[in-house]
């Protein structure tokens, strides 16, 4: 696999497609829904590309510029190279290599340093397909095959699944992979009486994960223990009282203690 699948960032960047025939239409129609500011160089435009930059709402930049092999370009966050001269884009694809331009040749598989997948977002989900522009109707084939596939996933789902995996993060939980897997997997928990309940509880492990959702499943009586509802202070004066209790030191004072450690009783052992 020459090309690693990662996720460029497009926000507040720029992006240069230098042509304005079927070429650059095709890298135009790539980034278009990008969050980046495209710009456009070309003697001409086709009509299509005319069009999008029109319904761009300023998105889409062109600039009306003969582009010759000692054409300069800098600035931009990543550059397609895709005008209908062969020589010409060999011409800039040297300038862009030379200058260590993150950049993308539309004409032939060169040495280009980024490939752009077809992407496909469905909700929390970003689905992407790369062809290497061998065979683009097998990629547009196989792609609409992606389109039908992602909408098995139910996006109320995995946003409620997300909430979930966020307040396990927050209660430091163990086993974190294995509850969210059982809660996909599970055809009879309701989700949102779950992330409803928890907060309440200690989700420490799937154990009492599992509890929870048996009791929530079978309307039983809730195993899982309770989060304190006590206070900050409350807390500390609480875990204090019971540090002196363990201790030989009767005179211990808050004062002179790193509060934050009392938070934890199970920092405190006979």
């Amino acid at each position: 696999m020459r090309y690693l699948p990662v996720s460029l960032d497009t926000y507040e960047k720029k992006i240069l497609i230098l042509g304005g025939g079927y070429l650059a239409l095709s890298a135009l129609k790539s980034v278009i829904d990008t969050e980046a500011e495209i710009y456009m160089i070309a003697d001409t435009f086709t009509k299509d590309i005319v069009k999008k930059s029109e319904e761009s709402d300023g998105k889409i930049k062109l600039k009306e510029h003969e582009l010759e092999k000692d054409f300069k370009f800098m600035g931009f966050d990543y550059v397609l190279i895709a005008t209908e001269d062969f020589e010409l884009n060999e011409a800039l694809e040297k300038r862009a290599s030379s200058r260590n331009m993150i950049y993308q040749r539309f004409d032939i598989f060169s040495k280009s340093l980024m490939s752009i997948n077809r992407s496909l977002e469905h909700g929390p989900l970003t689905f992407s397909l790369n062809s290497s522009r061998l065979n683009p109707t097998i990629t547009d084939i196989v792609f609409e095959d992606l389109k039908n596939f992602v909408k098995k996933y139910n996006l109320e789902k995995l946003n409620i699944l997300n909430e979930i995996r966020s307040e396990l993060v927050r209660k430091n939980s163990q086993n974190i992979d294995e509850i969210i897997r059982k809660l996909y997997e599970s055809e009879t928990i309701n989700l949102s009486t779950f992330l409803e309940e928890m907060p309440t509880y200690k989700i420490e492990d799937l154990k009492s994960s599992e509890d929870l959702i048996n009791s929530i499943e079978n309307g039983s009586d809730i195993k899982v223990e309770k989060e304190s509802t006590l206070e900050d202070e409350q807390l500390i004066k609480k875990n204090l009282d019971d540090a002196k209790n363990l201790s030989r030191d009767k005179e211990l004072n808050k004062d002179d203690l790193h509060l934050e450690s009392f938070k934890d009783l199970n920092k405190f052992e006979k």
